[in-house]
């Protein structure tokens, strides 16, 4: 039982890791796809602001002093002076009709029309449209926002089911429980704290409903792990409700005592939070005006008088929650003075124009100005992944390292592989002129003049700097004796460079390379192979590091043997490594015919495997072969040999099918045979070539159907007489047929036995 458990257990593992896998690597395919779409849209509207006519419309827009400036006398100021005039000329009107199948060159052309534009991402196309008219050399720089290749987090959806219980606990608050109603026989209501507020008419100390509330504020905190606004009104508000139930049950006047003094004390409580928070949030203003509404009198009840404080309940309700909102607004430009990102779409594109003037790429943003690429990262949707460019003539170029502040740190982390992100960008890469050659010397050295990052987890797979604690199990730091770039929290940091990849010796022949005599290993670790593990396991010290890893800098080319009379040197496994084209032997060649060892063992010469690679399966790993290596003065012996013998190979497969096709026929014959005679013995009817009777019977038809009639009934007759040995049938006063019959001899007999079922010999 132990053991099936066990083996359950792990069926049941291994499940939910190939699950887990399969969703992971569905997440990154979806990231990849969905990346590549924004790409292409890009691509095509940069592409759709390059066509003629659109340039020429754009062009007759333009004042006459744009288009005669020279080109290298553009500069900052003219792209400002031209930004303004576009301004002017070009209206943001959100309000434009959208259209449910839109074409993308009407609606341009549409919107030169009528010089407005529905939103910033067209009014970024139109500038584009004018730069392009003016010749400029230009291109569009977007921030591509794709599907996240990680798992949503748990800590978002905990937050979500939380905020999702608040509104059912306050709506459910404005309805009293069936538990806190005044019970039927006596006049004080059921509820422990609402009965002890109604004894007497006396009313609760300010103290009381103090504790009260920071009891159900410890409540709020512990279940949804955050205080609710307004919880204290709301709250106070819960309690009227409650005593206005208990009204109904007869206790009018003291109940509408306490029902006025519970009001003021709500609106005196009110009123204190709303001072209190004063100086936080600077929104007391809304909050007072708010409050001074909750504190007016409440009318006299009469005989519909539950109606009235329940709308009046509701209205209070209604209030805070405007409360709420115009907090909410509040914090919002709180929050943007302090300079934080909002939430939502941002400004998700804008350009780039090359100044030939300062040999430089000024940015421009319809929205915010010229030469402002911090705003650009700001305004734009977060995080900011991808920066990407696409100039007039469809190249594009990767812009993260200019425009993301934390590309090297926090952003790096959430884009995909770089190496398939470099493969996929490599088609579309423009040439290598100056320009990008100095464009990408300014990127780089922006790059190492930014500060070394403060906190420790920035320099996890920082590209420029490097921790000890984050070296992986095969990396390690080279020289011993590299120079301290600083410390963080009394950390030496190192440079990227300094950080060197080791292998062991068998991976290191892999790239045709060995260890040199005499080395020691650099680094020692414990090995992952089956081998490793079960050589630790047999062993006393389980946790020996027994793999010893090796650097480039201790290793060599790899020197090939040389083979010596004929016979190809191998390894100790009897194969020749051949992992790189250089590593075949001296004086050897490697062909790739199959089945070429037979050959050689006819002619009695050498010929040996060559090992390519490994194939990890079934928990080991197989060694990969490719062809075999031979030596030189044999190869053309073998080639004629291999060719002799697949000719032979060819002839035989011939003859064999041939074989197979007499056999298949034979056995074809014999089964008709079989049946023929089964007929004529069992047959209901004599199958004869003819009868007198039966010939007299078909008087009386035309030649046609006598004709048919005769090939439909004779066609087994036919058939009787066309094989000689189904002629044996003798009956007594002579031959149906009509022709001689003569006894068979002793031989014959014999021949016809062996034809014979085994019950029709008895």
């Amino acid at each position: 039982m132990r053991k099936r458990q066990k083996k359950q257990a792990e069926f049941e593992t291994y499940l939910r890791r190939m699950v887990n896998r399969y969703k992971k690597d569905l997440l990154i395919d979806t990231h990849k796809v969905h990346l590549l779409c924004l790409l292409a849209s890009g691509m095509f509207h940069s592409r759709l602001c390059s066509e003629p006519d659109l340039l020429a419309v754009t062009l007759s827009l333009l004042p006459a002093h744009f288009c005669a400036v020279d080109k290298d006398r553009i500069d900052q100021n003219y792209l400002s002076g031209l930004l303004k005039w576009f301004r002017a000329t070009f209206t943001l009107n959100p309000s434009l009709p959208c259209d449910e199948l839109p074409d993308p060159r009407s609606r341009l052309e549409r919107r030169l029309a009528s010089l407005s534009a529905k939103t910033y991402t067209e009014m970024t196309h139109l500038f584009l449209l004018v730069l392009r008219s003016l010749q400029l050399f230009c291109r569009l720089v977007l921030s591509l926002q794709p599907i996240s290749f990680k798992p949503p987090s748990t800590k978002g959806a905990t937050s979500a089911s939380a905020s999702e219980k608040r509104p059912t606990s306050q709506g459910t608050s404005k309805t009293p429980t069936p538990e806190l109603k005044a019970s039927p026989g006596s006049k004080r209501p059921a509820g422990g704290s609402s009965a002890k507020g109604a004894r007497g008419g006396k009313k609760p100390k300010k103290k009381e409903i103090k504790a009260e509330d920071d009891e159900e504020e410890v409540k709020v905190k512990a279940s949804t792990g955050q205080r609710p606004k307004n919880s204290k009104r709301r709250s106070v508000a819960s309690k009227v409700s409650y005593k206005e139930e208990s009204d109904s049950a007869g206790e009018a006047m003291s109940d509408d005592d306490d029902f006025q003094a519970t009001s003021g004390e709500e609106s005196e409580d009110s009123e204190g939070e709303a001072k209190s928070r004063k100086g936080k949030t600077g929104t007391s203003k809304s909050k007072v005006k708010v409050n001074n509404k909750n504190t007016a009198a409440p009318k006299k009840r009469n005989s519909g008088g539950s109606k009235n404080v329940k709308e009046e309940e509701d209205q209070t309700w209604e209030e805070g929650e405007e409360s709420d909102g115009e907090e909410g607004v509040a914090e919002t430009k709180t929050e943007r003075r302090r300079g934080r990102k909002k939430e939502g779409r941002g400004a998700d594109e804008w350009l780039e124009v090359y100044v030939e003037k300062t040999s430089s790429w000024v940015c421009v943003n319809v929205e915010h100005g010229v030469g402002v690429p911090q705003l650009c990262f700001k305004n734009a949707t977060a995080p900011v992944t991808y920066v990407v460019s696409v100039d007039g003539e469809g190249f594009v170029k990767d812009l993260g390292r200019k425009y993301d502040p934390n590309w090297m740190t926090s952003s790096r982390r959430r884009r995909v592989d770089e190496d398939w992100w470099e493969e996929t960008l490599a088609p579309f890469l423009g040439p290598e002129d100056e320009r990008s050659k100095r464009e990408e010397k300014e990127l780089q050295h922006k790059l190492l003049n930014k500060p070394m990052p403060i906190s420790i987890a920035e320099y996890k797979n920082h590209p420029l700097y490097a921790l000890k604690r984050h070296l992986l199990k095969y990396e390690a730091i080279y020289p011993p004796t590299a120079t301290v770039l600083g410390y963080c929290r009394g950390e030496p940091v190192y440079s990227r460079d300094c950080v060197h990849t080791l292998h062991s010796s068998d991976t290191w022949l892999k790239e045709a390379r060995t260890v040199r005599l005499g080395e020691e290993p650099y680094k020692m670790v414990r090995g992952f192979s089956n081998r490793s593990r079960k050589a630790r396991m047999m062993s006393e010290m389980k946790e020996e590091n027994d793999l010893a890893l090796f650097g480039e800098w201790q290793t060599e080319e790899y020197q090939p043997p040389i083979a010596v009379d004929g016979k190809v040197p191998r390894n100790d496994y009897g194969n020749v490594y051949l992992f790189k084209p250089c590593m075949l032997p001296v004086g050897c060649v490697h062909l790739r015919l199959p089945n070429l060892n037979r050959v050689a063992r006819k002619l009695d010469l050498d010929a040996a495997p060559a090992v390519t690679g490994f194939d990890f399966h079934g928990g080991y790993s197989h060694a990969v072969t490719d062809g075999y290596i031979v030596c030189e003065e044999h190869e053309e012996v073998l080639r004629a040999a291999w060719v002799e013998e697949q000719e032979l190979q060819k002839q035989k497969e011939k003859e064999k099918r041939e074989k197979k096709a007499i056999s298949n026929w034979t056995l074809l014959v014999k089964s008709l045979l079989i049946r023929e005679r089964l007929k004529q013995r069992y047959g209901k009817n004599n199958h004869g070539l003819g009868s007198a009777a039966h010939s007299e019977d078909a008087g009386g038809l035309s030649s046609d159907e006598e004709v048919a009639e005769a090939g439909s009934k004779t066609a087994s007759e036919t058939l009787a007489m066309s094989w000689p040995q189904n002629r044996q049938a003798e009956e007594v006063g002579g031959s149906p047929t009509g022709l001689k019959t003569k006894t068979p001899t002793k031989r014959e007999k014999r021949g016809q036995e062996k034809h014979l079922f085994p019950f029709e010999k008895v």
